[in-house]
């Protein structure tokens, strides 16, 4: 079994050159679809709102955010070197490092989020699509998930009836989705998805 943890320890002084080179468009492409989003007001951007960059790993959606105005960014992510990295970039107010999205979300992160965006994670075997719930649980209700998914990840583990089971459920809400878009140069293409996890009805 292949640990991942160790792999991305290993490569994350490397890692923002080599993935540049293999033009990873996937941060710049969500970023964008995120800021489209917030000119059509389907998104909001309001001062004070806390995001997470869930998988934040070097930093490069966090510094991407920072320059749209989003002012308080929290990041985690598995690889401890990658976070390291990731402090060194200034644009987080907290780091956790050594945190599996395939495990149970931390109790001191439980609805804490505005906006949860998570890039880059969704792919081969890092995660499973049950990894879509840690998500939901350390977002707001009424709040927002970004969230990509390698095409062949979608097709592998059946994502789409994963999250629409979940929407059955009442536990989540699909507002809008981009299918097979720029991710990693001509290697592959991502969906790109916009849900948001329903008020608590009182």
């Amino acid at each position: 079994m292949i640990n991942h943890q160790k792999r991305y320890d290993k490569w994350a002084l490397t890692y923002d050159v080599d993935v540049k080179q293999r033009n990873y468009h996937a941060p710049d492409y969500i970023v964008e679809y995120l800021m489209e989003l917030v000119s059509n007001k389907i998104v909001d951007h309001r001062s004070g709102m806390k995001v997470l960059d869930a998988g934040c790993g070097t930093g490069l959606i966090g510094i991407k955010l920072q320059k749209h105005g989003f002012a308080h960014i929290d990041g985690v992510d598995f690889s401890h070197e990658m976070v390291k990295i990731a402090y060194e970039t200034g644009v987080y107010q907290t780091l956790i490092s050594w945190c599996d999205l395939n495990k149970k979300s931390p109790f001191f992160l439980k609805n804490q989020y505005d906006l949860t965006i998570c890039c880059g994670v969704f792919s081969f075997d890092l995660v499973k699509p049950t990894s879509l719930k840690w998500l939901m649980q350390v977002t707001k209700p009424g709040g927002i998930i970004f969230l990509s998914t390698r095409v062949v990840f979608c097709q592998t583990y059946n994502f789409e009836k994963y999250y629409k089971e979940l929407e059955q459920l009442g536990h989540l809400k699909l507002i809008d989705c981009r299918m097979n878009k720029p991710y990693l140069g001509k290697e592959s293409n991502a969906h790109y998805w916009v849900f948001t996890v329903p008020q608590i009805e009182k």
